[in-house]
């Protein structure tokens, strides 16, 4: 063999190996990420779980206070009848 095909086939070889570790290198770092991101989408899961229990308690708050409104409205409706047939 030539000088030629020697350093063609060194060059072939060492390319192969660089190519070979960068891949590694980048599936066990995209690993990493991938594990970082689930640990952050956990995170963020549980806050929006709490934030949702939140709105709830909120929501239930309003409701209560739409029945109460609801009597007062009612009870306030009978009165009026009332002072009116006193009245009249």
């Amino acid at each position: 063999m030539d000088n030629q095909s020697i350093i063609s086939i060194v060059g072939l070889a060492l390319t192969l190996v660089v190519n070979l570790c960068i891949v590694a290198y980048m599936q066990g770092r995209t690993v990493t990420q991938q594990q970082d991101f689930e640990k952050l989408f956990e995170l963020n899961k549980k806050d929006v779980e709490n934030h949702f229990k939140r709105l709830e308690l909120k929501q239930d708050k309003h409701n209560n206070l739409i029945e109460r409104m609801a009597i007062v409205e009612q009870s306030t409706k009978s009165a009026h009848h009332r002072l009116d047939s006193l009245q009249g």
